[in-house]
C-alpha cells in the first residue's frame, strides 16, 4: 500500500510531428460539367458514386502530380534513389 509510482512521462521520447501537404480534392456542384470529362452533369453522371468518386479523382490527380514532379527530376540528372522517396 505504501508503494510509490514513478513518472515515466519525463523518460519517453519527444514525438515528432509529421506534416502532410493537402489534398487537391474536387469540390464539384451538381450541375456543373462532371470532372470525368464525359461532358454531362455532374447530376447525370457520377453523383450517385458521390464522395468516393471525388477522393479517387483527386488521388489519381496526386499519382499524376507526383509522377511528373519524378520526370523533371530525372530529367535534371538527380539519382533514382533520391527521387524515390520524394513527395
Amino acid at each position: 500500500m505504501g508503494r510509490k509510482t514513478r513518472r515515466l512521462s519525463s523518460q519517453l521520447p519527444k514525438r515528432k510531428s509529421v506534416v502532410t501537404g493537402p489534398r487537391h480534392a474536387v469540390k464539384v456542384g451538381r450541375n456543373e460539367p462532371c470532372p470525368c470529362a464525359s461532358g454531362k452533369k455532374y447530376k447525370d453522371c457520377h453523383q450517385s458514386e458521390g464522395q468516393a468518386f471525388l477522393d479517387r479523382l483527386a488521388k489519381q490527380e496526386d499519382a499524376r502530380l507526383l509522377n511528373e514532379k519524378r520526370q523533371q527530376l530525372k530529367a535534371e540528372g538527380v539519382p533514382w534513389y533520391k527521387r524515390l522517396f520524394v513527395r
